[in-house]
């Protein structure tokens, strides 16, 4: 597969897991002491409307009760169904979980979740925006530059910010 090629398969399975976390971020409400997700039926439609391939994930699991492993399954139910022999060869997505790169934007992903929760807590934001958010907090120079040293292997455990705006 080529370099670029499985770029986006890392950042397909990245773009499910932000899906997911945008959805319990958002739309997880405790009742009874357990969790359930309960979308809108307007934010249904707008997922629908504008992420209609990932409209799947989110029918499955709405007006459910969720559990950590009631979300992994969906999503690798999801990613199975989907991506991996489907939009990539088999046992690409497989491949992109054990892979660095992969690693890497998803620690990523997770410092700019918890450095933006105040942030994404203020208000709904739709995914796109969460989306757009992100790609552009990893533009900025320091967060390139940290990218570039995780990626190299030489990010150490220098005082580095994770809320970064």
């Amino acid at each position: 597969m080529q370099d670029l090629r499985y770029d986006r398969a890392v950042a397909d399975v990245i773009e499910v897991i932000m899906f997911d976390q945008w959805m319990r971020h958002y739309f997880a409400i405790e009742r009874d002491g357990k969790l359930f997700l309960e979308i809108p039926e307007d934010v249904l439609d707008e997922i629908r409307r504008e992420h209609p391939a990932l409209f799947t994930l989110a029918e499955p699991v709405n007006n459910q009760e969720i559990t950590y492993q009631k979300c992994q399954d969906n999503v690798c139910t999801f990613m199975a169904s989907t991506l991996d022999g489907g939009k990539y060869a088999d046992g690409v997505v497989a491949t992109v979980f054990d892979s660095k790169p992969f690693k890497i934007e998803q620690y990523v992903f997770s410092l700019w979740l918890k450095g933006h929760e105040s942030y994404l807590d203020a208000e709904r934001r739709g995914f796109a925006e969460w989306k757009e958010m992100y790609e552009n907090w990893k533009k900025m120079d320091e967060v390139r530059e940290y990218i570039f040293k995780l990626q190299a292997g030489t990010a150490g455990q220098e005082n580095t910010s994770t809320t970064v705006h």
